[in-house]
């Protein structure tokens, strides 16, 4: 039986009869505000120019979350949620410590990272085995630099939120330290590195994540593993879904969960550019999306496998030129988000014929059929100036060039007031989108006799 699914429409005429969208992937989060109030006012129609824009406010997580997500056995998300930047801040408690998730999407991150975190402590009684592992490595007569034994989170494993393009595989440490490759503590130590990845792909976690405490947990298990001792089997350990995938059992996750676990970053890095290279970005675009400093490896990975699945989709290229506008690794994870949105509306919804990015900002879709579509993973859309000076941008677009239908496909939706206003301007906005998208990737994949769920007209 497939659940419910909560997906509504609204099909709305635009200013001057024109439809208008409100795809403002790079909006919502405030990479391209306007410099400031008194500028966005005076873009606008005069009618909208005159209404009060809504305000951030503080949410209560027991009317927003689903039950399960707000409270589980090892976490709680504490009621108060307030508003941040152009999202918003949740503070999640555990017997591991106090974690926080801007936005939505980081949120259901960081869940599964306790719950990864809480089997690690609860299924493997494994204290001796690490302190043998340690002392393994220790007296190894390889002998590695201090900073390696006292603190090897530091030294090796956890890497800055932010400078991810100095995350290097670690034999690239092992060579600024010790000069070559071929010397047995790089041998050593790359074999670590692929215990650590084999780890987090099995517990269904970044291997690169920021979160602190997983690193620990993840170090303390795979040094024991690196170490070689026999008291420690995944193959008997509970086993989590991809790391923080929302196209979960599909060829997408396969290939990309398998990327991760068997590829350093600096392979990784090389197979991307391969792909960057296919899809026609110039090199100078490569290069600047590679070393970005908000993308980690896997959040590298995952939107380039993306984008390249969709490889009859043209001018690809627009994609990453916008993407690389990310300021935050939350809006890294955003752009992420949209790409899967993307890639499964092509494959079970309608096929995408290009890329656009309006006023060089606005990052949408294009169908065959010329109707124009925007991926939105946020659980809030309110009725703000930048919303409203982005809409009438995509409106004056879309009536150059004679398009008729604009659609907006949201993970959440809007707050009523923005609601309203919407379906004053002739705007078709679809709620619920990701429940939808994945109930027709499961349903063609189960074949002609699966229940047909149709568009809301």
């Amino acid at each position: 039986m497939h659940k419910h699914v909560d997906f509504s429409s609204h099909t709305l005429k635009g200013h001057g009869g024109r439809p208008w969208s409100l795809t403002l992937v790079t909006t919502v989060f405030g990479t391209l505000l306007c410099a400031n109030f008194a500028t966005a006012v005076s873009l606008l129609p005069h009618s909208l120019a005159t209404a009060a824009y809504e305000t951030p406010s503080t949410l209560d997580a027991r009317a927003i979350l689903p039950s399960d997500l707000r409270k589980g056995p090892h976490h709680t998300v504490l009621d108060e949620v307030v508003p941040f930047r152009h999202t918003h801040r949740y503070r999640i408690t555990s017997p591991y410590g106090q974690f926080e998730a801007y936005g939505g999407e980081m949120l259901k991150v960081r869940i599964q990272e306790i719950q990864a975190i809480a089997t690690i402590d609860e299924e493997v009684n494994h204290a001796q085995s690490v302190a043998a592992g340690a002392k393994h490595a220790i007296l190894s007569p390889l002998k590695f630099a201090l900073g390696l034994f006292t603190n090897p989170i530091e030294t090796i494993l956890a890497v800055p939120k932010g400078m991810w393009h100095i995350a290097t595989r670690i034999s690239e440490m092992a060579v600024s330290e010790r000069g070559s490759l071929e010397d047995p503590e790089n041998a050593e130590l790359l074999g670590f590195s692929t215990v650590k990845r084999q780890v987090a792909d099995h517990f269904g976690v970044d291997v690169y994540s920021s979160n602190r405490v997983l690193q620990e947990k993840l170090n303390s298990l795979s040094w024991a593993g690196y170490a070689g001792d026999a008291a420690v089997r995944l193959a008997t350990l509970p086993i989590g879904g991809p790391a923080g995938a929302v196209l979960t059992g599909t060829s997408f996750s396969t290939t990309v969960g398998e990327l991760l676990r068997d590829h350093t970053p600096e392979e990784l890095r090389r197979l991307n550019r391969d792909k960057l290279e296919i899809m026609r970005l110039d090199d100078s675009l490569i290069e600047t999306f590679l070393q970005h400093p908000w993308y980690s490896p896997r959040h590298e990975t995952m939107l380039v496998q993306a984008l390249f699945e969709m490889n009859i989709v043209k001018n690809r290229k627009t994609f990453f030129k916008v993407a690389t506008s990310a300021r935050f690794e939350e809006e890294a994870l955003f752009f992420q988000r949209i790409a899967e949105m993307f890639l499964l509306y092509h494959h079970h919804v309608k096929p995408l014929e290009k890329f656009v990015a309006i006023d060089d900002r606005l990052l949408m879709g294009l169908t065959r059929d010329h109707t124009l579509i925007g991926m939105l993973p946020v659980e809030f859309l309110p009725w703000r100036a930048e919303l409203a000076e982005s809409a009438e941008t995509v409106s004056t677009w879309t009536s150059s060039e004679r398009l008729k239908k604009v659609e907006l496909w949201m993970t959440g939706k809007p707050t009523p007031r923005a609601h309203r206003e919407l379906l004053a301007q002739g705007i078709t906005v679809r709620r619920g989108a990701m429940d939808y998208l994945t109930f027709h990737r499961l349903a063609n994949s189960s074949g002609p006799n699966a229940p047909a769920q149709s568009l809301p007209p």
